[in-house]
This record gives structure tokens, C-alpha cells and sequence, in this order.
């Protein structure tokens, strides 16, 4: 990316106020590239203001973390992180999403970063997992040159009714 596409692009942790971009970005994220997400537009669309405030309160919202990416003061993309269910002082990855014009520009990479940043500064977490669905080259691209390790693979029901493989990597803080 030159200076000049990277000049009015900006990644910041989204807070309570922020909530309609993250209904929005979400909202878009699940409607264009459902394949690779775990949530149906269909079940997202029908949820209350509530719903989307949540993300930013309650006891666990100091384990997490949203981002928001921005191009010109409009919200262009959004990524998150918050504990793993399965293992202890461990953290995910999750949720990433870059509208299509802004990608392939590296903003991917800053995404992750952020959130490692993040989890790194909270002092809460070890570990990070990842994962993604087979044959989504750049999430793979993405976390490869994060240093993520392949972990496993598990098959499972995604949201469009296929079954295909899920790619879980982890990383040591």
C-alpha cells in the first residue's frame, strides 16, 4: 500500500457510541461474503439496537476487543477479539471483515496487528487463536504472516448449509 491509499485510513477500538458502524459493517460483512462468517444475515438483521450495544458492555467486555476500520471518517471494515472457549488465557480472532474496495491494499495485516497489540497490552491472554474455512487463500495469507501455526482442522456446518473444513492456528504471546 503507498502513502497516499494509506493516508485517510484508520483503525481504532470501537466503544459503546460506536455501535450503529458496528451494526452496519456487520450487517454488510454478513449480506456480501456470508461463506466465510459463522452468523446468518438473516438472524443478524432481526436484532434490536440492544443487541448490537451489548458487544461493548457488561463484565466481559473488558476480555474483548472491536476495531473499526475507517476511510475518510466512514467505517470500511471491522475485526475482533475475545477469549477462546476453549482453553484457558487464550484469545480468538474473529470477525474480520474488509469492504471490497479497500482490500488488497494490506489492511489485513493491520487488523491482526491491532488486535495482537491488544491482547499483548491487556496482560490477559498467552495464546491467540485463528481460523478460517478452507480455500480462503487471504485469511491463510494473513495469519501465515502473522507467524500463526496450523493447530488443527475440524469439519463443520457453516452458516450456507455446507459442510467444509475449518483451519484453527494458534500463536504464543
Amino acid at each position: 500500500m503507498n502513502e497516499d491509499e494509506n493516508k485517510n485510513i484508520d483503525i481504532k477500538q470501537l466503544g459503546y457510541d460506536d455501535w450503529q458502524d458496528l451494526k452496519a459493517i456487520r450487517l454488510n460483512a454478513l449480506q456480501n461474503n456470508p461463506q466465510v462468517f459463522l452468523r446468518r444475515y438473516a438472524d443478524e438483521i432481526k436484532q434490536d439496537d440492544a443487541y448490537w450495544q451489548r458487544s461493548f458492555i457488561g463484565e466481559d467486555a473488558q476480555f474483548k476487543a472491536i476495531f473499526g476500520l475507517y476511510a475518510q471518517g466512514q467505517i470500511m471494515g471491522m475485526c475482533g477479539i475475545h477469549p477462546e472457549a476453549a482453553a484457558q488465557r487464550a484469545a480468538r480472532l474473529g470477525g474480520a471483515y474488509i469492504s471490497a474496495p479497500y482490500r488488497g491494499m494490506g489492511l489485513a495485516n493491520k487488523m491482526v496487528k491491532a488486535r495482537l497489540d491488544w491482547a499483548r497490552q491487556s496482560l490477559l491472554y498467552d495464546a491467540v487463536y485463528v481460523s478460517h474455512r478452507q480455500g480462503n487463500a487471504p485469511s491463510q495469507a494473513v495469519i501465515a504472516k502473522a507467524g500463526f501455526c496450523l493447530e488443527r482442522e475440524e469439519i463443520i456446518l457453516w452458516p450456507d448449509g455446507v459442510k467444509d473444513a475449518e483451519l484453527i492456528y494458534k500463536l504464543a504471546l
